[in-house]
Order: C-alpha cells, then structure tokens, then sequence
C-alpha cells in the first residue's frame, strides 16, 4: 500500500500566505499588527500540516478596515 501526504500547497485558497508572511508584508505598510491580531480577525484559514493559511486578499480588507477604526478613534482622523 502506497503511503500519501498532504500537498504543501493549500487547496481553497485564491492567494494563501502564512500568519508569519502577513505579518511581515503589512509591517511595509506602516500599520503593523501580529499574528495573533490576524488570528483574532476571523478569517478562514486552511491547515496543511502544522501550518495556517490565509486568504491574501481577507487579510488585506481585514487590516484595511482594522486601521480604519484604530485611525477613526484617534484624534489624527480628518
């Protein structure tokens, strides 16, 4: 009997990045949050092995609308 492992690339997603390359990616953006705030956020992921997955694009609409409100409840809104 032939043994089968899981693929490393994650079905189900359109653009899968890991908590970790989020992470790295919006720090360039001058909102950094953690993967434990992305985490928080509710967004589907996809488990291959020990590793989590999220949609690219989710996590991006998820931190634009996080620094909305975090932006919003400061005095610097305009």
């Amino acid at each position: 009997m032939a043994a089968t492992s899981p693929s490393p690339i994650p079905a189900g997603l359109e653009d899968p990045v890991t908590y970790k390359q989020a992470v790295s990616m919006l720090a360039e953006t001058g909102h950094k949050v953690s993967g434990n705030t992305i985490a928080r956020w509710g967004l589907p992921t996809v488990r291959v092995g020990r590793t989590h997955y999220v949609d690219w694009p989710d996590v991006l609409e998820a931190h634009r609308d996080h620094t909305e409100a975090k932006m919003r409840s400061s005095s610097n809104w305009t």
